[in-house]
């Protein structure tokens, strides 16, 4: 792909995005607990995550943390807005596991989203997509009961309750740790 020969129509953004990162990012390791962003810095950097997990986290004005969004294995890590309008991050982006991450800065994503109206189109797609994603978890945040958000999110990484605690799933959710247990008991119960 070092001539860049994109067909739209038979390759998805997703898979064209994912092997350029692949192919001309930088490989980076980080530990647990490590962090890809701190809040208030800008975001320099997006990567696609080969393995492992991230937690992204907002600290409001009275020192309250939240976890706001996670990415999982074979999914894209960044705060896309600091990203895209260089500001200060708004979240700050932490490894929940070791994780193996292709990034790329800000010039060399820029210079691939800018070489023709394919790529230029595969950007708007990303946007398209990050507005999406943000859309429907607004609407799952307003509409859908905690149970279904802790279910939504199971699906999405079945081994996440081995890799983070009650707390951290509970401040995902919306709820009291307490919550979560029950809905667990709950779940539980319906299996068998």
């Amino acid at each position: 792909m070092s001539e860049v020969n994109l067909s739209i129509s038979h390759l998805n953004s997703y898979t064209i995005l994912k092997e350029f990162f692949l192919e001309k990012g930088k490989r980076v390791e980080y530990t647990k607990k490590e962090y890809f962003l701190q809040q208030n810095f800008p975001s320099l950097i997006a990567g696609w995550i080969e393995n492992g997990s991230f937690r992204y986290t907002y600290m409001n004005e009275a020192g309250n943390e939240r976890i706001v969004c996670f990415s999982f294995e074979k999914e894209f890590v960044c705060d896309y807005a600091s990203f895209i309008h260089r500001e200060p991050a708004l979240v700050s982006i932490q490894a929940i596991t070791d994780c193996v991450v292709y990034q790329l800065t800000y010039k060399e994503l820029i210079d691939f989203l800018e070489m023709n109206a394919d790529t230029q189109r595969l950007g708007r797609n990303v946007a398209e997509s990050m507005f999406k994603m943000a859309y429907k978890r607004m609407l799952q945040a307003y509409c859908d009961s905690p149970e279904q958000r802790y279910i939504t999110l199971m699906q999405r990484c079945p081994n996440l309750k081995e890799e983070v605690s009650l707390k951290e799933i509970a401040s995902f959710i919306g709820v009291t740790p307490e919550t979560v247990s029950h809905i667990r008991k709950k779940i539980l119960l319906k299996e068998s």
